[in-house]
């Protein structure tokens, strides 16, 4: 038991999170592809049996639909498996503390529908009878029942992942959906554990950025740049790619994550607006000679009445005898007041006519 407690603590959650999900794109694929054999087997028969049983091309995706089936079987059992360390959706709960009645759910069914019995009795971890006559007949399970055990893990794959990666989740798995049928990556489990690298439409990341603000996610960070040549600091979503403008207009950015801003060039039909401010703000002394002065803002960020603020800068005062005589003596640790003019990035303003 201690053994099991430590490879949990042990085992990163992206490590298993990742690789869960990987099991879970070989599930999806071979489902794609039986169902493609089925299809094609359909489009072959004919009304007369004896054509369709000397048909070698058909014998040959009977064949491939069986070894596909067999190994959704043994993928899904392996699933609902109870064993600490290996691919499954108990060792994933555990590791999350979470999601335990619904790994319980899916492992009765599982279990209830015979897929382990099957996987034990006809396909791998065989066990062997005494007698021939102990052999019992392969077991069938209806394909109907495979494809809910899929969506069953599925659905849970994409819950873990919704605890996991956040607001995201759902819009990457829709991107993940939409390269179901054009795999462009092998073995395919590749593709499914780079979902959370997907590149999202700037749509999208907004209403992701939005919700996970909405969850009490730390979104935003300030960051300088220029808007059309004018210097000014923005909030962005490092992460995503969006900067807000002003009051809660975003602009989704083609690259991301962010590591830094070059500067932004806006046009029509929208057009940076501006405003300016004339503020107080106390200043706090870090240096003092007889040459210049250096201050620093007590509170490094300044609150507008409207809401909106902005993110104030240390102050250089290069001394002469008229601006030491308005200054008076101050010392370093010295709080003195100062006026400043500052622009602020306000929004965007649609041109006339627009």
């Amino acid at each position: 038991m201690g053994n099991k407690k430590l490879r949990i603590i042990n085992t990163e959650t992206d490590n298993l999170v990742s690789n869960l999900r990987g099991e879970i794109a070989e599930v999806v694929t071979s489902w794609i592809l039986m169902r493609h054999f089925i299809t094609s087997a359909a489009n072959l028969q004919t009304d007369d049996l004896r054509k369709d049983l000397g048909n070698p091309d058909l014998a040959f995706l009977y064949v491939l639909r069986d070894k596909l089936e067999d190994e959704l079987v043994a993928r899904l059992s392996e699933l609902a498996e109870e064993k600490i360390g290996c691919l499954n959706f108990d060792f994933a709960a555990k590791k999350l503390a979470r999601f335990h009645p619904e790994v319980a759910e899916f492992s009765k069914y599982i279990e209830k529908n015979g897929f382990r019995q099957k996987r034990n009795q006809d396909i791998s971890h065989k066990e062997l009878p005494e007698k021939w006559e102990d052999h019992r007949a392969p077991l069938h399970i209806p394909y109907r029942t495979i494809v809910r055990a899929i969506a069953s893990a599925l659905r849970l794959m994409k819950r873990i992942d919704r605890h996991v990666l956040g607001p995201s989740a759902p819009y990457l798995w829709r991107e993940a959906r939409k390269r179901r049928y054009k795999p462009i990556l092998s073995p395919p489990r590749v593709a499914y554990m780079m979902v959370p690298h997907f590149h999202l439409s700037g749509e999208d990341r907004i209403r992701i950025v939005q919700e996970e603000a909405a969850e009490g996610i730390q979104v935003w960070s300030e960051m300088s740049t220029t808007i059309n040549g004018l210097p000014t600091k923005v909030l962005a979503s490092r992460k995503w790619g969006v900067i807000m403008l002003g009051d809660q207009q975003y602009l989704p950015l083609e690259t991301y994550p962010l590591v830094d801003l070059a500067g932004i060039q806006i046009g029509p039909p929208a057009q940076p607006l501006y405003e300016d401010h004339t503020i107080s703000a106390k200043y706090r002394c870090k240096h003092a000679s007889e040459a210049k002065m250096s201050f620093e803002p007590v509170e490094r960020r300044h609150q507008f009445p409207d809401g909106s603020s902005t993110e104030l800068v240390d102050i250089t005062v290069n001394l002469n005898d008229e601006i030491r005589k308005n200054i008076g003596v101050v010392s370093v640790g010295d709080i003195k007041d100062f006026g400043l003019n500052v622009r602020v990035l306000a929004g965007f303003e649609a041109p006339t006519g627009a």
